[in-house]
């Protein structure tokens, strides 16, 4: 019976992961939007996976890296929309932490991942210029 729950969990990782694929090379952001929170949650919560350097990094390859760009750029320029700015630069660093920690490190230190460095720093810069945090004395 074991040899069955563990063949049927094997299936809905597959399955899970051709979606979680199909939604990231759709051609519409918002299907990948919704791929890239499905992957950062299967992975999470799939200690299986995390372990398998070869599935993470066919879905590493699966992620566009100019779309984790447009979502690091929207939200630097969300003005009008703070929150779903924040929400979007929160769910690329997020899935970029993530797989810097999963990846191989050849995989690492490929331009697909170092690549993103020089627009997470600008984020960050502009984030804290327009959003200055409080200090804990309130000045």
């Amino acid at each position: 019976m074991a040899g069955n729950s563990q063949a049927s969990a094997s299936a809905e990782e597959t399955a899970s992961i051709s979606k979680i694929q199909s939604l990231l090379s759709a051609k519409d952001d918002t299907s990948r939007f919704v791929g890239l929170a499905l992957l950062k949650s299967v992975l999470d919560n799939s200690q299986a996976l995390r372990e398998s350097e070869e599935t993470v990094t066919v879905l590493w390859e699966s992620i566009s890296p100019k779309f984790l760009d447009r979502l690091i750029k929207t939200a630097s320029r969300s003005h009008a929309s703070v929150k779903n700015g924040q929400d979007m630069l929160d769910l690329a660093v997020s899935v970029l932490h993530t797989f810097a920690t999963l990846l191989p490190e050849k995989a690492r230190k490929d331009g697909r991942m170092t690549g993103r460095i020089p627009l997470l720093v600008a984020c960050l810069l502009y984030w804290y210029k327009f959003n200055p945090r409080k200090s804990e004395h309130g000045s």
